[in-house]
């Protein structure tokens, strides 16, 4: 079965833009605290879920914008790795696209460098609902 979430948020995303409505992309809602009060019809990425590739000996992982951080250090634990920059946890529900988002990176962030660091690349949807894929999986 195809994953049709890309293509349904485009969509979607390309709807509210016609219609001139706000939009409140959220995952677990953990920084809605963070920045101005989120507004507009909640966007749920936490379908989009799930491990795409994991290379430990390259030390490369793919991962989907709702996937749990917890979920993502597990694996990394299983292979005794880790993230090298600390994202807060506000709460269980944090997922790596709002690790990504706020580039909140943590204490460790003068010794090991900040989170968009590590980021090879990436796979966005812009708000003209547009499927954009920038950088790669290893340099």
């Amino acid at each position: 079965m195809a994953d049709t979430f890309i293509p349904d948020l485009c969509e979607r995303i390309r709807e509210a833009g016609a219609r001139k409505a706000a939009l409140c992309v959220r995952g677990g809602g953990t920084k809605d605290f963070y920045g101005e009060v989120p507004r507009g019809e909640v966007l749920d990425v936490t379908p989009y879920s799930g491990i795409v590739a994991y290379e430990p000996k390259e030390l490369v992982l793919t991962v989907k914008a709702g996937t749990p951080l917890s979920e993502v250090e597990r694996v990394l634990e299983g292979e005794r790795q880790m993230l090298a920059f600390e994202p807060p946890r506000f709460g269980g529900g944090s997922t790596i696209g709002g690790v990504v988002a706020s580039g909140l990176s943590g204490p460790r962030r003068p010794y090991a460098g900040s989170l968009r660091d590590f980021v090879l690349g990436t796979r966005v949807v812009n708000g003209k609902g547009e499927d954009l894929s920038f950088g790669g999986r290893v340099i």
